[in-house]
């Protein structure tokens, strides 16, 4: 059996936004030292870097130090570091590769060009490594145009730092062109959100970033476990060492009958988040949310006008993680009878209703067509096709129509009120 640590993307040197500035606990570097404890005490075979594990705005500082005291810890351990470089790190990792005893640290893909390394894992079995390095900050072809290996006995991995399926200027790469080499598995940088492509002949990983470091990257972070078995047989598991998390939580408010029950609600639900977060993911310090208010309510047009006063007041402590809301999304609809507005037979309200009513009655609708063609030239463009989202179903569509009917309709009423 072959274990490896994988991850990338950490950007050590910098730190998490929206987050207490200054607590150690909460750095990058702080979940970095506790992957390579991880990997010591779990033995495993190799740890694998896959770019950008510096950050270039303080590359020669906290990033070169961090990595090198966390390699050489390694080392000593007779844990092997392959790496190849990203973007970000194109510079850093020559000179650490350089100022390492040999065999520390293995720099594959030097000046943009591919390089292998065999490792004798603890089990006797080889493992081989491919892998291709950014030799500047950009790079507008595909690393597999100059990719050539020959077929072996030995368990391949590939290690590459670029854009999956997308026009990039960050070494674009395609599926199929990954999946046609005689690699066993892929392992990607440059992605910050953890991804594991299995639905090919060969898996594709992007580990992710060990640490999120801003709300858009929401979820679970740290570093994978990679088992590989005798047969060959392959295991990533995520292992939730991250200290930060960013979430958005929905809270359901149409029970809420004035301001203050919105903020219980929203308590509630931050309390609960916070117990099953912690009680999965031990190493949580800091949760920082954003609430997403829903339901049909009365207050609607107060929420979306004045807002939620005074979120800070909904900060709390959930056994040893902080919990805090960052902003409030106010997606609520207003209370109104749609039948009565719809007997406005000839009134836009009136119409506006009708149509409502016809959508939520389920089936196919003349507004539905022109939503149906801006989702799809919107998961079309470059920007989502990164991302791997799906469009959304028939059904997700009527209900994101029938959102925003109502809020619309709520508008029309309001105007007529205020001009009676």
């Amino acid at each position: 059996m072959i274990r490896l640590l994988c991850l990338g993307d950490a950007h050590l040197g910098r730190y998490p936004s929206r987050v207490p500035s200054g607590d150690k606990s909460l750095s990058v570097r702080a979940v970095w030292e506790r992957a390579v404890s991880t990997a010591i005490k779990e033995r495993v075979d190799a740890v694998i870097l896959t770019g950008d594990m510096a950050d270039n705005k303080n590359a020669y500082f906290e990033a070169y130090g961090a990595l090198r005291g966390g390699i050489s810890k390694l080392s000593q351990k007779r844990i092997r570091v392959v790496a190849t470089a990203g973007n970000h790190d194109y510079e850093v990792f020559p000179q650490l590769a350089e100022s390492m005893p040999d065999g520390d640290f293995i720099f594959l893909g030097r000046d943009g060009t591919w390089s292998e390394t065999v490792l004798r894992t603890r089990s006797g079995r080889n493992l081989r490594c491919v892998g291709w390095s950014f030799p500047s900050s950009h790079y507008d072809r595909s690393p597999l145009d100059s990719f050539e290996l020959r077929q072996s006995s030995d368990f391949t991995i590939g290690i590459v730092h670029g854009d999956l399926d997308t026009k990039s200027k960050y070494a674009p790469l395609t599926t199929q062109d990954l999946v046609n080499q005689p690699v066993n598995l892929w392992l990607l940088g440059h992605v910050h959100a953890p991804k594991l492509h299995d639905d090919h002949r060969v898996p594709i990983l992007y580990p992710g970033s060990p640490q999120p470091l801003d709300p858009g990257e929401p979820g679970i972070h740290g570093p994978w476990m990679i088992t590989i078995s005798q047969n060959n047989q392959i295991r990533p598991v995520q292992l939730p060492l991250a200290s930060v998390r960013y979430e958005t939580i929905p809270v359901d408010v149409s029970a809420a009958a004035q301001i203050g029950n919105v903020k219980t609600l929203i308590a509630e639900q931050l309390e609960q988040c916070g117990n099953e977060l912690t009680k999965s993911h031990p190493p949580l310090q800091y949760l920082s949310c954003r609430p997403v208010l829903t339901g049909q309510t009365r207050l609607h047009r107060t929420l979306s006008t004045e807002g939620l006063p005074d979120v800070d007041d909904l900060n709390v402590q959930v056994n040893e993680c902080s919990i805090a809301v960052d902003k409030v999304y106010v997606e609520t609809i207003p209370t109104r009878d749609l039948k009565e507005i719809a007997q406005l037979n000839n009134d836009p309200p009136g119409i506006l209703a009708q149509w409502i009513l016809e959508l939520k009655s389920g089936g196919d609708h003349v507004l539905l067509d022109p939503a149906r063609e801006s989702a799809a030239s919107v998961y079309k463009s470059a920007g989502f096709k990164a991302l791997g989202e799906k469009k959304p179903d028939a059904a997700t569509l009527s209900r994101l129509v029938i959102q925003q009917s109502m809020l619309l309709l709520d508008e029309l009423l309001a105007q007529k009120e205020e001009n009676d």
